[in-house]
């Protein structure tokens, strides 16, 4: 096995859970969760921040990726919107 494939298939598994799925939206997550619990163990205020700048950067990934939601029915909020 050649170094150029051992570079390969070690970044491959550190970028996939052993299923073969993304790892980086579970590797944030668990990053999130361990701020927001020490935010919320510091002090409330601090806690509204980490979920303002949350919140702040879904907006930003939603508005920055070129992600194309496929055509379909989707569930809706509203009652004009329902099927």
């Amino acid at each position: 096995m050649g170094f150029r494939t051992r570079v390969r298939d070690a970044m491959y598994d550190a970028m996939t859970n052993p299923d073969g799925s993304p790892a980086s939206a579970r590797r944030a997550t668990q990053a999130a969760a361990v701020l927001a619990d020490t935010a919320a163990d510091h002090s409330t205020i601090a806690a509204y921040a980490v979920a303002g700048l949350g919140a702040a950067a879904v907006a930003a990934e939603g508005a920055l990726s070129n992600y194309v939601y496929p055509p379909g029915n989707y569930a809706g909020f509203d009652q004009e919107n329902t099927p």
